[in-house]
């Protein structure tokens, strides 16, 4: 007989422990899920480190039956969000359970109470702790690894989050383009056509210049995905810190930056797929003994791709520059050695990011769900 359920809030560093443990524990041996690096999980949830917490709360519970624990959620308040949007959302993440509804649901009513008791409704999830992070349940796709910073969970989440009440809203697709694919030479040419008669070109992300290129890149992210569902702008401190954790694994080489008459208008940023090599580790997600060596030998080896961003300001849209960065992307990556990237995520009802992708040979290959409570 299984003792009784009780959910917790965090108070202290063993349930911070016990909180960043679970996972590991929970999916042990499980031969798809890619442990993540532990100390990027403290970092991440590490209000002094992570800028998204200067204009952010949360809390985070664990479910236990007797002394061991079975799940565990975060609830978030993220004041950027509904300043932006200008309502009164609240956000879970983190969401991790065994195969019990009463703990899955002990977890997102406790969540809900703490977003209900700062004035917050709808509870909308899961987020890491925003879109801008790792977010979604994974519903279709689970015979392949995710790839780097893209979540992976049991097919019965979905259910399981729905027994506790809470109702789909919004699909999120990954897209794999193999460098393999054959673009009709039609296609290309229509594109080059299109950016050269918008005095459009392409250049690689100048890596001897980061600094000016992450201030050029954040710039085009914020003003190209401000009406995209979810969104929320990154913050100055928040998009550098993101982008000195991404920088060495930058694939500048298959990313670009477009520019028009020389001001940039679009931007797509590819980088290695670091699970490769942590799938490969021992399986809990730290760098001693041997996970360093692997990360330090094995890092540009690596011939997996994920496109992580890619924006285009409003008034570029329209000149072909989705098609080109997917092209160059596939004939950069051949010229390297790389197999392909994934492109993703993609907000399911998202046509005009679709179409490029699928005329490039993109393949949809794992389906991702967002959720919310009733208001």
């Amino acid at each position: 007989m299984a003792a009784p359920l009780r959910i917790d809030a965090e108070d202290g560093p063993a349930d911070r422990d016990a909180f960043i443990d679970f996972p590991y524990a929970l999916y042990r041996g499980h031969p798809v899920w890619v442990p993540p690096l532990r100390m990027a999980e403290r970092d991440v949830m590490d209000r002094a480190k992570n800028p998204f917490f200067q204009h952010a709360e949360a809390q985070h519970f664990l479910a236990r039956r007797g002394e061991r624990v079975v799940g565990r959620i975060a609830a978030c308040e993220n004041r950027l969000h509904n300043e932006v949007h200008e309502d009164r959302v609240g956000f879970f993440g983190f969401f991790d359970v065994e195969a019990d509804p009463e703990a899955a649901t002990g977890l997102v009513e406790a969540a809900q109470a703490w977003c209900t008791g700062r004035g917050l409704a709808p509870m909308r999830g899961p987020a890491n702790y925003s879109m801008n992070d790792s977010c979604g349940v994974l519903v279709d796709g689970f015979d392949e690894p995710p790839f780097l910073l893209m979540p992976h969970n049991r097919p019965d989440y979905d259910e399981l989050l729905q027994g506790a009440g809470l109702t789909p809203v919004k699909d999120l697709v990954s897209y794999w383009i193999s460098t393999r694919n054959t673009i009709p030479e039609r296609f290309v040419r229509v594109v080059d056509r299109r950016l050269a008669r918008s005095n459009i070109v392409i250049r690689d992300i100048d890596l001897k210049h980061f600094d000016r290129e992450v201030q050029i890149l954040k710039d085009i992210y914020n003003r190209s995905w401000e009406k995209n569902w979810g969104f929320v702008p990154a913050t100055e401190a928040e998009f550098e810190h993101a982008a000195s954790d991404l920088k060495m694994l930058v694939e500048h080489r298959v990313s670009g930056v477009a520019e028009r008459d020389g001001e940039p208008v679009a931007f797509s940023a590819f980088v290695r797929d670091l699970n490769r090599i942590l799938k490969r580790g021992s399986g809990n997600g730290r760098l001693w003994p041997t996970l360093w060596a692997r990360l330090a030998l094995g890092l540009k080896r690596i011939k997996y791709a994920r496109c992580v961003l890619l924006g285009i300001v409003p008034e570029a849209r329209g000149n072909a520059i989705n098609e080109a960065f997917f092209v160059r992307a596939m004939r950069r990556g051949l010229e390297h050695g790389y197999y392909g990237a994934e492109c993703g995520w993609v907000l399911a009802d998202n046509e005009a990011m679709q179409k490029p992708i699928e005329v490039a040979g993109g393949k949809a290959t794992k389906r991702y769900r967002m959720y919310e409570t009733q208001a």
